[in-house]
């Protein structure tokens, strides 16, 4: 009940017993770079392509220093970095300022509430909160309190805690100690208002000795609003609360066992776990508190999570599929998708794509769904990266850098591609892996070396190609140290591209050597051992070498295909 108070033609030859063990060794033996691709629509008939082929880069950036997280408005994309925020108009990217903290502190988070810039910044492991001028770059204030999180329109919920900290269009709301919550002035950064926080007293819980405390209670945000789940008497109840003053909206009573709260800038989503079976529901309010729609889930396989709203249709994922619902709570389409989505006016657009794990080493990658559920295509990005927010139609990509990341805007547009899943490259642009070393390469590396094309890596992306983009390549009597694996990862347009997917999107953080401008060997820990791998750009391609057991020889093969 709702109460209104509001993503060639080389020799080949049989394996013998030796090397039949290479498939356990790389774990691949059953991978296919199409798992998962092209899925058909409810009806079962395979599903058509949207009338956008391609994404295009419409501006790109690379910034220096520790990345935080970012927010983007469809007026500017916020990026931190170090003690720094770089201030960048969202149609050109070009930088329209510098907002600068101390030096000794770091900027690890960002929002927007008018034209106040509200940031997370960490000093000696401290996290407070500080708001600056988002035209002029001057700080206006710090908050004395200490800030756990930041939590805006579309973030995952947060656990209600002191120090969680909401930040809407209409302005801030920190939850502080003593079960209280406080409106902020956006400008001065002082309270104007001081309340019981939204849950019921009695769901309020001290953790001893330490002095924290914490609600059984959860928070999100829409555009305008905080949104609040508790737990109050053995039901559910969800809460909305305006920041400018704290008087609450609205509120409504949800099903029982609602453990999972997701907003959009419009749109509030509950998802309830029946006790007794594997089944859920998903109930569905607009900003305003309307109730939109329940749904039930059965054999609940995930989390249920809601995508959005583009005019009267709203869009939500169940663990499995994606949902059309109109706005009276009416189907009109599911079918099955990614789970990590956004909408825009064009379409339903996939943080990447849950794929193979040889797949994911290719480029980036997004589902794309037109909005009525008619259209359907995978289509590929021009580098490695995240999806981090969206600017109108423009999609932000975040990829990591040795010294910083770079930021891409995508946006959907129509080249008339022949192969939009290969980003306009034909099938036979893809070489053979098998022939990339040369017959005279092979055996300088050891006689009695065979050639493997690996099942099933024919097909990337959907799209099925004339070689295997696999080859394994063992001894008939040598060791496993032996034995390695090239992995044909992408085929791109031109030298250039090549090169944007070789850099873009590296494990940094785990380790990641340049040998050469055309080679970077990658450290990766696998369980308790450390594994070598190679990544090279040689012309139009990007190329994976992988030895698992032998460092010296994935340098040498990858030097030589660098060549």
């Amino acid at each position: 009940m709702r109460t209104k108070t509001e993503a060639g033609g080389l020799l080949m030859r049989r394996p013998v017993a030796h090397v039949a063990g290479v498939l356990a060794l790389f774990g691949l033996a059953a991978c296919t770079g199409a798992n998962g691709e092209g899925r058909a629509a409810e009806d079962g008939k395979p599903p058509s392509s949207v009338r956008a082929d391609a994404f295009e880069a419409v501006w790109s950036q690379s910034v220096l220093g520790e990345p935080g997280t970012p927010t983007a408005t469809d007026d500017v994309v916020l990026i931190p970095h170090g003690h720094m925020i770089d201030v960048r108009d969202a149609r050109t990217g070009k930088s329209r300022r510098t907002v600068r903290a101390d030096p000794a502190e770091q900027i690890v988070s960002t929002s927007l509430t008018g034209d106040v810039i509200v940031a997370g910044v960490e000093r000696n492991s401290f996290l407070t909160l500080q708001g600056f001028d988002v035209h002029t770059g001057m700080r206006l204030w710090t908050h004395p309190y200490k800030t756990r999180a930041i939590v805006r329109p579309r973030d995952e919920q947060n656990l209600v805690v002191p120090g969680t900290v909401i930040v809407t269009e209409r302005g801030i709301v920190n939850h502080v100690h003593g079960g209280h919550i406080i409106g902020l002035n956006v400008r001065t950064g002082e309270p104007t208002w001081q309340q019981q926080a939204e849950c019921d007293s009695k769901a309020y819980t001290a953790a001893g000795v330490t002095d924290d405390s914490f609600y059984s209670a959860w928070s999100a945000a829409t555009a305008r609003y905080l949104i609040t789940l508790c737990e109050e008497d053995s039901k559910n109840v969800l809460k909305a609360l305006d920041p400018r003053d704290g008087h609450r909206v609205w509120q409504a009573d949800v099903k029982d066992g609602g453990t999972k709260l997701s907003t959009t800038t419009d749109v509030i989503g509950v998802q309830s776990i029946d006790a007794n079976s594997r089944n859920a529901s998903f109930t569905l309010f607009d900003e305003s508190g309307d109730h939109l729609a329940d749904r039930t889930v059965k054999d609940q396989a995930g989390e249920s999570r809601t995508v959005g709203r583009v005019g009267d249709t709203v869009y939500f994922h169940d663990g499995r599929q994606l949902h059309a619902l109109r706005a009276d709570g009416s189907p009109l389409w599911r079918q099955d998708a990614p789970d990590d989505l956004v909408v825009n006016a064009q379409a339903v657009i996939s943080n990447g794509e849950t794929l193979t794990p040889q797949s994911m080493q290719r480029t980036g990658v997004s589902v794309v769904i037109d909005l009525s559920g008619k259209r359907r295509a995978m289509l590929p990005w021009p580098l490695r990266g995240e999806l981090i927010g969206m600017s109108g139609e423009l999609l932000i990509i975040r990829g990591d850098e040795e010294d910083g990341a770079r930021y891409t805007a995508l946006r959907l547009t129509q080249q008339d591609l022949e192969e939009p899943a290969l980003g306009g490259v034909a099938p036979s642009d893809w070489p053979d892996a098998c022939s990339l070393l040369s017959d005279k390469q092979l055996n300088g590396l050891g006689e009695g070396y065979l050639r493997l094309p690996v099942d099933k890596s024919r097909t990337v992306f959907g799209v099925r190609l004339p070689h295997q983009t696999q080859c394994r390549f063992a001894t008939e009597s040598g060791s496993d140290k032996d034995i390695f694996q090239i992995t044909v990862r992408w085929v791109a347009t031109d030298s250039d591209t090549a090169r944007e997917v070789f850099a873009s999107g590296l494990p940094w953080d785990t380790g990641v050597k340049p040998l050469n401008r055309s080679v970077h060997l990658i450290s990766e820990r696998t369980g308790l051992l450390l594994e070598k791998s190679a990544v090279v750009a040689s012309g139009r391609y990007v190329i994976g070498v992988n030895a698992p057991k032998n460092e010296k020889l994935v340098r040498t093969i990858a030097l030589l295909l660098s060549d």
